[in-house]
């Protein structure tokens, strides 16, 4: 609804306005009268008046004045002028003065009504006008603040191949994000590979401290220079754009990647690397950049550093031979925790001594500790991932980073399986080992109490109380946790049907084995399977 002002020195003509013209059929909420410009000032300050009928000749101030202070005071009033004389000198007054219309007394009404049912078609337009644009606004702002993430999230499609390298496709995304770059330009990435938190770190923790790492890189690194950092592939990445005929510092961008590492280091107590590439034409970028994650990948002895391009270890032909690892199973199925550790330490400090240590080489180091692990605590009838949850103990990424990430993560699984086992085993008799060790070897077949009674040669009852009181559990009980486990193992790590799995675990009947499974983990196979491999 919209209100209207009649404003007339003369009262008689107010009320012939307000009184003599039938409003109800105009979307009009109220009505005000006033008889001089002062009493109209007082309403228009107090009421948000929408529509104004002014006289212009009136005693002291007139209606031109009027319209004068309703244009600073109330802008969104439109005035429609009313007078006894067609002076045009009034009207061009009355124009530039930005009323609406101009109306001449004695007032034709249903001239009047016309003229204000076209201010209001006026205000309305005006107003979805101003929504539109306050609309606009609104969602320019919003959009303005997500630009960053709207850019990062460019770059990482460009980067992964979703989006395709055509000139029209990049052209129009460049120019829609603000990015000043076009088909010829050329980009330097740097990879920030965090190497070590000092701190032990929650993934939602780990997660804000990379968001400021990244953040400090932009402060740092970038600083005025175009460019971007951006999150790729669990790191962060630096983008600096390079003008068209200028070429970029390697020195200076060392300085800035060193005061980097210092300052998170300082700050945030980490240890990272910068992986330095070279100017590289927009189309090859993503190359460059898969180059810089393959010379993560080969570093396994420098940390805490800038590496440029040409100064990254290389892939070795003749790579360092491996630990015994049979020792190693012999060290940990007799507990000898302190024993393995040094082995552990040893190995991994001939290595920091060896200049052609490669990432292979960490690889071989890390799975082959896996397999120590795993063959001796299922070999004792243990369940592996009721020591250390499956993402600890097969954190790769991590593991696998530094000689000295790989030195922590060995020693601690040693420690823990060590400690687990012997706690785990402690008083069992050399009896109830041999019948977990048979189990364990005839994972596939039906094996009945009897066959296992006979194997260590005892009567099937007395070895049945024996296993409960020496494990806590029964034989069907221990022998169903086994097959579990070895289940849960093959769909975790491996592709194999789910029907293979079936038969590996002694089970014949998949419905059954399904069954088995669900009320043992809680999940259907294909559930676990889906949880661990996505």
């Amino acid at each position: 609804m919209f209100n209207l002002l009649v404003v007339d020195d003369e009262k008689i003509a107010v009320k012939g306005i307000t009184v003599g013209i039938d409003w109800e059929t105009f979307p009009i909420g109220q009505i005000f009268e006033a008889l001089d410009v002062n009493e109209a000032k007082q309403v228009l300050s107090q009421n948000r008046i929408d529509i104004m009928i002014s006289d212009i000749e009136m005693p002291g101030s007139n209606g031109l004045q009027l319209q004068e202070w309703v244009r600073t005071h109330s802008p969104q009033t439109e005035t429609i002028f009313l007078t006894g004389h067609a002076n045009f000198e009034y009207a061009q007054q009355a124009v530039r003065l930005g009323s609406f219309d101009y109306v001449l007394k004695p007032v034709d009404h249903d001239r009047l009504q016309d003229i204000v049912k076209l201010a209001i078609e006026k205000i309305k337009e005006d107003q979805e006008q101003t929504d539109f644009h306050e609309t606009y606004k609104m969602y320019y702002s919003h959009w303005v603040s997500e630009l960053p993430t709207l850019v990062e999230k460019f770059w990482q499609e460009l980067l992964s191949g979703k989006i395709p390298a055509n000139e029209e496709r990049l052209t129009r995304n460049f120019q829609m994000y603000e990015i000043p770059l076009d088909m010829t330009s050329r980009i330097l990435p740097i990879l920030i590979s965090v190497e070590h938190w000092k701190e032990e770190l929650n993934a939602r923790d780990e997660e804000i401290m990379e968001y400021a790492i990244r953040k400090a890189a932009a402060e740092i690194i970038v600083v005025e220079q175009a460019g971007c950092v951006i999150q790729e592939n669990g790191s962060s990445l630096v983008l600096l754009y390079v003008e068209e005929g200028s070429e970029l510092s390697l020195t200076d961008i060392k300085a800035k990647c060193e005061a980097y590492i210092s300052a998170c280091h300082r700050y945030f107590q980490c240890s990272l690397s910068c992986y330095v590439g070279e100017e590289t034409p927009l189309l090859k970028l993503t190359a460059k950049v898969a180059d810089l994650f393959q010379n993560e990948r080969n570093n396994v002895t420098k940390s805490n550093c800038v590496l440029l391009d040409n100064e990254t270890d290389q892939p070795l032909m003749n790579k360092p031979q491996a630990p015994t690892f049979s020792d190693w199973i012999v060290l940990l199925e007799s507990g000898k925790k302190a024993e393995l550790v040094a082995r552990i330490q040893e190995n991994i400090d001939r290595l920091q001594k060896t200049d052609d240590v490669g990432s292979e080489t960490v690889e071989a180091f890390y799975y082959g500790m896996l397999h120590v692990v795993y063959h001796v605590l299922h070999k004792k009838g243990l369940a592996v991932h009721d020591m250390l949850p499956h993402q600890e103990l097969q954190d790769y990424t991590s593991a696998t980073r530094s000689l000295n990430q790989l030195r922590n993560w060995a020693v601690r699984t040693a420690t823990v399986s060590c400690d687990y086992m012997n706690s785990h085993l402690k008083g069992v008799s050399a009896v109830t080992a041999k019948v977990c060790q048979y189990i364990d070897d005839h994972m596939e077949e039906e094996l009945s109490r009897e066959e296992l009674a006979a194997s260590v040669f005892l009567n099937p009852a007395y070895l049945s109380r024996l296993f409960k009181k020496e494990t806590g559990l029964s034989i069907s009980e221990y022998s169903l946790k086994v097959r579990m486990e070895k289940a849960m193992k093959l769909l975790a790590e491996t592709n194999d049907k789910i029907s293979y799995v079936a038969e590996q675990t002694g089970y014949s009947h998949f419905s059954f084995f399904a069954k088995m499974f669900k009320k043992y983990s809680g999940l259907s196979p294909q559930e676990y399977r889906k949880n661990f491999q996505g």
